[in-house]
């Protein structure tokens, strides 16, 4: 009888214990994911048009690991960033995001990362016509069947540096 508990203890060890292999996406499967997450990132983009924070932040990852770069160089939590893009829509009247240029990078396990450059052109309150040029890393994990931002780094592109390498 000793003997079988061993045993088993010993086999539950060994296959507790076997390496995690990290899943590769097919060349299919990546394709979907881009469509898939293009519809996220849309999402996100009508949000920020309705300058609707809540709404802009629902594809974001609500949780405590959810860490978001500001472009004042600040890292915000999930909370700390629909405070921050609420505050500033209050300044805003309208906003337009404009895509230049988006990529997909896939990494092992269901996280991709989503280079994004882009411009706001924004109505502040003042009336004044403003526009930003923005690049934007996001880095997406597939969480219960639905592609989330766990990640986030924001910046502004100097004026001087705007465009260049297209």
């Amino acid at each position: 009888m000793k003997t079988n508990l061993y045993l088993v203890l010993a086999l539950l060890l060994f296959f507790g214990c076997t390496k995690h292999e990290p899943t590769i996406m097919t060349s299919t499967e990546q394709e979907t994911t881009k469509k898939e997450i293009k519809e996220v990132v849309n999402v996100i983009f009508q949000g920020l048009e309705k300058l609707d924070a809540e709404a802009a932040f629902q594809p974001y990852l609500n949780s405590p690991d959810f860490i978001l770069f500001t472009v004042y160089g600040t890292m915000v939590d999930y909370q700390g960033a629909i405070n921050g893009h609420a505050a500033w829509f209050k300044t805003l009247t309208s906003i337009k995001v404009t895509t230049i240029k988006e990529e997909f990078r896939f990494l092992p396990d269901n996280l991709v990362v989503y280079p994004w450059l882009g411009k706001f052109e924004m109505t502040l309150k003042s009336g004044a016509q403003v526009t930003v040029d923005f690049g934007v890393t996001m880095i997406f994990r597939k969480i219960d069947n639905q592609w989330k931002v766990i990640y986030q780094q924001t910046s502004q592109v100097p004026a001087a540096m705007e465009r260049k390498e297209e």
